[in-house]
């Protein structure tokens, strides 16, 4: 069993320089992982923030054009961009504005998520209709965004 004399403090400088020799391989490895955490420190910060700015459900019965079994449509806006969905029974499909590429990850409130890619018109369809409340996450060559929570 190995003993320490910590109560000494030339003993104790001295174990803990031992333990850093024996990790200083690691230490640019350890700096990178630092720095990568560090740099997550302001993501949240960095997005723009997209409220919902229209919703076909809330319509009035009297204005709208179409039947009950039409599609929900619904825009999320954020300067400079916005994200419009059409929700049907079977699929989710959306388009970022102004159309670009892009990355779309898809959050649900239970944690899931998943991602799916925009093409160059904006366009991208959800493999599945998530139920419950979700928020997407684009990043775009104009723009980050993240969605209100919503519920499909």
């Amino acid at each position: 069993m190995m003993q320490h004399h910590w109560d000494d403090d030339e003993r104790l400088l001295a174990d803990l320089s031992e333990a850093v020799g024996e990790t200083a391989p690691l230490a640019d490895v350890i700096a990178d992982y630092g720095s990568g955490a560090y740099a997550w420190r302001t993501v949240e910060r960095d997005l723009l923030r997209a409220s919902l700015s229209f919703d076909s459900s809330l319509e009035r019965v009297t204005e709208r054009r179409g039947g009950p079994d039409d599609p929900r449509v619904l825009t999320f806006t954020a300067a400079p961009l916005s994200v419009e969905l059409e929700v049907m029974p079977d699929q989710v499909v959306g388009q970022i504005l102004p159309p670009g590429a892009g990355e779309i990850l898809v959050e649900t409130a239970d944690g899931v998520t998943f991602h799916v890619q925009a093409d160059d018109v904006g366009f991208f369809i959800l493999p599945n209709v998530p139920h419950g409340s979700v928020r997407l996450r684009c990043d775009t060559a104009v723009a980050r965004l993240v969605t209100d929570w919503i519920r499909l």
